[in-house]
Formats: C-alpha cells, sequence, structure tokens
C-alpha cells in the first residue's frame, strides 16, 4: 500500500539467465492483474517502462554489495537468542545466530517468516541439523550497542529451511555436482579424507535452548570420489553420531592434558575418516562448499544411491570456487565487512 493508500505490486522477475530487476506494478493494473500471477511462474510482459531503481531496497547488487541491497543468505543455524511468537497480531519475533565455514551473523525474522521458522525448529529440533536460505533480505548495519542483523522484508523474503520447501534432495556424484549453477539440496556418497583447518578450528560455543552456553562441533572436512574432492561442512549432531562422543567431552579431555587450542584437532576426531557416508547436503555455489544435512553409514543406502549416478561423465573437472551469478547467496565474512557508504 502506497502512501497515498492505493495499492500497488512490487515484484522481482528473473530471467533464464538469472539476472534480476525489480518491477513495480501501478494501481490501476492491480485489479485487472493480481489474479494471474503467482511466484514461480513464468510471463510475457510487454509495454512496460524502465527507469532508474531509487526504491530504499534494492532487488540486485550490481557486482557492489551495499547496505540497501536485497541479498540472499545460506547458512547453519548455531543458536536461538530470543523468541516471540504471536499469531494474533503478527509481531511474531525470532531473532538467531547462523554460520558458514568463517563468520557468524545474527538474524531477526518477522511475522510470518518468525512463525515458519519456530514452528520448523519446534518440531525438527532433534532432527539433525538447520541449515537455513533466506532469499531477498536486508542487512542491518551494525549500529549503537546494536550489532549487524539480517532481517526479512515484509512481503519480499522468502524463508528455506534444509531447502525442503523447494527441491528434493537429487541424488549426484561429487563430478555431477561439480556442474551446479545454483544453490541445490543432493545426497551424495563419498569418503571422508581429511580436516581443513580453519580459523575457528573444530568446535564453537553455541547456545542450546536459548538458555545453556555449550561447545558444539563444526568440521570442515574433504571428502573424495575417485578424482573429485569437495569441501563439507559437518554439525555438531552429525560428528557426535559418528564420532561418538560429544564436543564437550572431547574439549575437556584435551584441557585434562594442558592442551586448550581449538586449532589443534584431537586424535579421536580422526574416527570419521576414511569412512564412505550417504550425505544429504545443500550445495552453496559461490563458496565451492557443501553444508551436511544429515548422513548415514548404511551400505545398502549408499549402494542405491551410486546406482542412481548417471553413468557419464561430466566435461567439468574441477569443484567451482567462484559465483556464477552476481546474485548468488553472498558470503557471512563479506557481509559483515559492510561500511556505511562504501
Amino acid at each position: 500500500m502506497s502512501a497515498s493508500k492505493k495499492e500497488h505490486i512490487e515484484m522481482i522477475l528473473v530471467d533464464s539467465k538469472r539476472d534480476m530487476i525489480q518491477v513495480i506494478m501501478p494501481p490501476f493494473l492491480v485489479s485487472k492483474f493480481k489474479e494471474h500471477l503467482a511466484t514461480g511462474c513464468s510471463y510475457i510482459m510487454h509495454n512496460f517502462k524502465v527507469s532508474n531503481n531509487d526504491f530504499s531496497f534494492k532487488s540486485t547488487t550490481h557486482r557492489k554489495i551495499e547496505s540497501n541491497v536485497l541479498v540472499d543468505i545460506l547458512g547453519g543455524v548455531i543458536k536461538i537468542s530470543q523468541t516471540q511468537i504471536n499469531a494474533d497480531n503478527n509481531k511474531s519475533k525470532v531473532v538467531f545466530s547462523i554460520t558458514d565455514d568463517r563468520s557468524e551473523v545474527q538474524c531477526t525474522l518477522w511475522g510470518q517468516l518468525a512463525i515458519q521458522f519456530h514452528d520448523y525448529y519446534k518440531s525438527h529440533k532433534e532432527d539433525g541439523n538447520i541449515v537455513v536460505l533466506l532469499i531477498n533480505a536486508i542487512i542491518k548495519e551494525a549500529q549503537g550497542g546494536f550489532p549487524l542483523n539480517i532481517s526479512n522484508a515484509w512481503n519480499d523474503t522468502k524463508l528455506l529451511i534444509n531447502d525442503v520447501t523447494i527441491d528434493e534432495a537429487k541424488n549426484l556424484s561429487l563430478a555431477e555436482i561439480t556442474t551446479l549453477q545454483r544453490e541445490t539440496t543432493c545426497v551424495t556418497v563419498a569418503t571422508l579424507d581429511k580436516f581443513e583447518v580453519g580459523q575457528s578450528g573444530w568446535y564453537y560455543d553455541g547456545c542450546v535452548d536459548r538458555t545453556k552456553i555449550v561447545s558444539l562441533y563444526k568440521l570442515e572436512v574433504l571428502v573424495v570420489d575417485g578424482k573429485y574432492k569437495a569441501k563439507f561442512i559437518f554439525w555438531d549432531k552429525d560428528c557426535v553420531k559418528l564420532i561418538g562422543k560429544s564436543a564437550l567431552q572431547m574439549k575437556n579431555e584435551l584441557i585434562e592434558v594442558g592442551e586448550d587450542d581449538p586449532l589443534e584437532f584431537p586424535y579421536a576426531l580422526d574416527a570419521i575418516l576414511k569412512q564412505e557416508l550417504a550425505i544429504r547436503d545443500i550445495f552453496q555455489p559461490n563458496k565451492g562448499r557443501l553444508y551436511v544435512v544429515s548422513c548415514k553409514i548404511d551400505e545398502d543406502f549408499r549402494k542405491r544411491v551410486r546406482w542412481s549416478f548417471r553413468s557419464e561423465e561430466p566435461t567439468s573437472k574441477l569443484l567451482p570456487t567462484e559465483p556464477s551469478s552476481q546474485d548468488e547467496p553472498i558470503s557471512l565474512t563479506l557481509i559483515k565487512d559492510i561500511k556505511k557508504g562504501k
């Protein structure tokens, strides 16, 4: 609704090359076309005007990340700081933190997206890791004592949780994953080869049920399948299942022998290496990494997944490390580096 109380429609259109443009439908056309528009459908449009984008929030970065640009964000949920659910007046609010392989950022969801996140977490928190994708989110810069925050635009933002709301998981080999051009939920089979040592080490301190701070696993592992390799991020619940110990137990054992450096990997972690797993994951093209949602050791299941792989070999030989589009989800590290006016 505009300041003049007349209804208009704001949209984001994307073509086959994944280039996006922001569109506004004026009030006098709303009644004619509103019932015919649906997210995810294709349309032919004509007789429109192209003008400079002076909207407060822009749908595309034009190769420059700014705080007034709507962005796509992907990360694993590591703690929930606040939950306020009030479906009657749409003032519901959820505050949580997500991380990728390098940085952590706070997210705040309002209204229906807060309810969607809360309902999913409530019914799935024991099932496995939670990876969220926010499409067309707002970056709010740090001000005063408030940290940088990612939030939803009321009508433009879409929330995908473990990507099950948009695609069923596809069985893909590592070779096939190298050809992907967008975020994809997939199941693959590969052998865990070695750990990749990052800046944060093998664990982080996260929040459980919004009250207790504990040490939780986050392992970046290089996996292999024949001549193909990829980096996977394994989260706490899968690591506990594979290792048989909690991160807190492992950390306390290190402290007992005089070692408290998170960059010092305990020998006991090697228990997960050289295992072949069936891994359900979310592939993020611009980072060239896969975020593990769950994994299975079951041999029969691994055989069934392998049997479904395509026999032909794709032409790409290396896992892509550069974005395939200017509008892929940007890294949390890049978001945290945003400076006002930069």
